[in-house]
């Protein structure tokens, strides 16, 4: 069910926001603002000096970090209860090394963004993942799931990005982006009004 919610700015234009979706990333905006409460009270020393002399920064990293960190596992949740054919390998099975996902067209990973990893830790999760589809006899995709649309193969491994991957398990990109900016202009406005005033 898609409900139409203006996000407080006059000039932009309403957002399409699917409720399934906002149900299973508004718990997002609860970690986040219990980790920067938490974070808050960290000790100066503890902190790096730029953290520690303005603590708006703390929590502006804080925020960033914890909420991407977040969506990215949500993400997957997303595409198992709202895609087609897809089941969260972490949340349906114990974690299953080198796969996230679990579709029709076969096992892969899902990074939020197509920069997520890079250099060793990207040759290291695809290791894994051909490891992986070869022992369960399936074919190995990666899936970037904001940003840049694209579909290729390249060494055997399918890439898709965006539109493409949310468009293959049936859902709408601009339903599950729009949703996630909503989440991300909630937490921001209640992070500004009741906590950056206290600092």
């Amino acid at each position: 069910m898609k409900t139409v919610y203006n996000h407080g700015i006059n000039d932009v234009p309403y957002f399409m926001i699917d409720s399934k979706i906002y149900d299973l990333l508004i718990p997002i905006k609860t970690k986040t603002i219990q980790k920067i409460q938490k974070n808050i009270l960290e000790s100066k020393d503890n902190l790096n000096i730029i953290k520690a002399a303005v603590p708006q920064l703390n929590v502006i990293c804080t925020f960033e970090r914890t909420f991407a960190t977040c969506l990215g596992y949500a993400l997957q949740e997303v595409a198992a209860q709202c895609g087609t054919n897809v089941i969260n390998i972490d949340s349906k099975f114990k974690k299953v090394s080198g796969i996230d996902l679990r579709t029709d067209f076969g096992e892969g990973q899902m990074k939020l963004n197509k920069n997520t990893q890079t250099g060793t830790h990207k040759n290291d999760s695809l290791q894994k993942l051909l490891i992986t589809t070869k022992k369960n006899n399936t074919k190995p995709f990666f899936v970037t799931a904001l940003g840049e649309s694209y579909e290729y193969v390249k060494d055997d491994v399918l890439y898709l990005g965006a539109d493409v991957f949310w468009s293959r398990i049936g859902m709408n990109y601009s339903d599950v982006y729009d949703t996630i900016v909503k989440v991300i202009q909630e937490t921001y406005d209640e992070v500004k009004c009741t906590i950056i005033p206290t600092l």
